[in-house]
């Protein structure tokens, strides 16, 4: 009901918007004629212009109807040259007879031939007028109608991701993961300290991971301390590990969108080198005026054997889901890639959440 009242409002605006310009246009004429000293017919006027509004509106639905009717193009060109012809004559011969009947004079009185030649040039500029407007509005309905194809398409890649995150998140029972960890824990923290302390973190870490954010938004903070455990227990398992790192806290209760950071960082341990003091790494997260600006620079390792699984979202992932939410000049992100090393820079606008 309510997508039939828009539509009868759209429909009655664009009548409104023609009778405009038909009013315009005669009144524009009647000017013309006005300054040209010539005598003012009105109803002669508005009889001649109801016929070249049929003309505008019903030409180009001839033309595209023949279209569609006849493919060869020889046969085509044709049948509109004679139905042009046919309706010009019907055309002009009505407009004679109006004329006629009007000011009451005999037909043959306003059949002269420069009067017949006039009117058939003023059906040829009609018919043309609206074969431009009909092809135009063609032209738009068609380029309309992409844009809500890619839209809708947009929409659906963008649930596809989203379904596709839901499902790595649920491939793993988050109570089992849970309980088992703490059980671990609880067995090797008063024994083995370092080991406890691991395996918190890593719960910590999962319990992140696992964490559903509906809105596509985290705290920042809890970013941040995802980011800590998460080379914390990458640190625990190395004897060596060169690492430069900066995270600048904030006082301000900040969201950002969720996964980006995760995945950047990711990706510096899915191929870095992390155990030699000439390749130390380097990441540097610090906030300016309400942006979020993120640094990395690792080494590559392109032999390793050992990659570090990442989330299966990737930098594709993190392009789209930056797009969305801030368009293309909405943030800023930067890779560098080469055979030895892998950098990164971006900044975001963060958003602000005030707890309740």
């Amino acid at each position: 009901m309510i997508l039939n009242l828009r539509a009868d409002k759209s429909r009655l605006k664009t009548i409104g918007w023609h009778l405009l310009f038909w009013l315009i246009y005669i009144l524009y004429e009647e000017v013309i004629v006005f300054y040209a000293k010539q005598p003012a017919e009105p109803l002669g006027t508005l009889y001649s212009f109801l016929i070249n509004a049929w003309v505008f509106y019903n030409y180009w639905r001839g033309v595209r109807y023949l279209t569609k009717k006849i493919k060869n193009i020889f046969l085509l060109i044709l049948a509109i040259a004679v139905a042009f012809t046919i309706v010009t004559s019907i055309v002009v011969f009505f407009k004679i007879l109006g004329d006629s009947l009007i000011q009451h004079v005999s037909f043959n009185a306003h059949a002269s031939p420069f009067r017949r030649m006039s009117l058939i040039m003023r059906t040829v500029y009609f018919a043309g007028m609206g074969a431009a407007y009909g092809f135009a509005k063609e032209v738009i309905q068609k380029e309309r109608e992409a844009a809500q194809l890619i839209e809708k398409q947009q929409i659906l890649e963008k649930k596809a991701l989203q379904a596709e995150l839901n499902v790595i998140k649920s491939q793993i029972n988050p109570h089992f993961v849970f309980n088992t960890l703490g059980f671990l824990y609880a067995e090797t923290y008063k024994k083995l300290p370092q080991v406890g302390e691991s395996i918190i973190t890593l719960s910590n870490i999962m319990r992140y991971a696992l964490t559903k954010n509906e809105d596509g938004y985290s705290s920042l903070e809890s970013e941040f301390t995802y980011i800590r455990d998460f080379i914390k227990i990458h640190e625990s398992r190395s004897k060596a590990f060169f690492m430069k790192v900066n995270i600048e806290s904030s006082a301000v209760p900040y969201q950002v969108v969720s996964l980006v950071l995760i995945t950047l960082i990711e990706n510096m341990f899915k191929h870095g080198i992390f155990n030699q003091a000439t390749k130390e790494a380097t990441l540097n997260i610090t906030i300016h005026d309400g942006k979020l600006h993120f640094y990395s620079l690792n080494y590559k390792n392109n032999n390793s054997v050992n990659k570090v699984q990442s989330n299966g979202i990737g930098l594709n992932y993190i392009r789209e889901r930056l797009m969305d939410e801030y368009g293309r000049e909405g943030y800023e992100l930067l890779v560098d890639e080469t055979h030895n090393s892998y950098e990164c820079k971006l900044i975001m606008p963060l958003k602000y959440h005030e707890s309740n």
